[in-house]
């Protein structure tokens, strides 16, 4: 892959496309039977706009740059981690696409999740701590050098990777932007679980951005036919792991927080007329 044929190297994965396609056909599916109780326009427009980010990510040249550079494979990251997993949380899917169910399947899946194993294990899987230590332990795992070059060498592999990445991910924004209820973090948790995850990013950027020789040498033989060396190349993913993701994260830490000030001050609105 050379900088001249990038425009034209699209990987038009049939399972990307299915996937995605059904996903989208459930939702306006579901959204339609469940009518004014479903889901609003602001959200139905999020939750197709993070399935357009997946298939870009996976379909387009993004895909292809992330195979000959580092940094696209950052840029690739970014995309399913942090933009597409935050829209479709804010589009609230479960219920859209569980409603377009058939009947039956929706019973089925509804007897298997009383049974007491499911529900012991999602509810300790759905802890804040547990999520955060989860997407956390799978980042760091899939960049360590053995894994990723792995991953490089196997297209299996590579699916798995981006499937534990995304799927972590959305489990992550679920607990900070998902319908409200026990699994949604309240005001103030909420900022230190962002902090805390924005801590974890930079971190890994920070790795990135001051080793001193590359840690993955597969980019060696790829990344100067695009102008750089590979240590260049780990150098600008590090920069993209830190300075994006991080912004990412404060950007969703300050609207919840200006979020929680609105609350506070409709709360006490009543009592100080009261007093008044």
């Amino acid at each position: 892959m050379t900088p001249d044929r990038l425009w034209t190297a699209w990987s038009p994965d049939p399972l990307v496309l299915v996937a995605a396609g059904l996903a989208g056909w459930g939702y306006v599916r579901g959204r339609r039977r469940l009518g004014r109780r479903g889901p609003g326009p602001g959200r139905a427009t999020a939750f197709a706009a993070g399935l357009a980010v997946v298939v870009g990510a996976l379909v387009s040249p993004v895909e292809r740059l992330a195979e000959v550079l580092l940094s696209g494979h950052m840029v690739q990251h970014l995309l399913l981690v942090m933009v597409a997993a935050p829209l479709l949380v804010t589009g609230l899917p479960r219920v859209p696409l569980t409603v377009a169910l058939p009947t039956d399947l929706r019973r089925a899946l509804r007897r298997l999740g009383r049974r007491p194993w499911i529900r012991r294990g999602w509810r300790a899987l759905s802890q804040p701590v547990a999520i955060w230590l989860l997407a956390t332990s799978v980042l760091w795992a899939w960049h360590a050098p053995v894994l990723y070059q792995a991953a490089l060498r196997s297209d299996l592999l590579h699916a798995v990777e981006h499937f534990t990445l995304f799927g972590t991910a959305v489990l992550f924004w679920w607990a900070v932007l998902g319908p409200r209820g026990r699994a949604r973090l309240g005001a103030g948790p909420d900022l230190l679980y962002l902090f805390a995850g924005g801590l974890q990013g930079a971190a890994l950027g920070a790795v990135f951005t001051f080793a001193a020789s590359p840690i993955y040498p597969a980019y060696a033989a790829t990344a100067p036919a695009w102008g750089l060396s590979a240590l260049s190349d780990q150098q600008l993913a590090g920069l993209i792991m830190w300075i994006p993701f991080g912004t990412i994260y404060l950007a969703v830490a300050a609207a919840r927080f200006v979020d929680w000030l609105r609350t506070s001050e409709a709360e006490l609105a009543p009592g100080e007329a009261v007093a008044r």
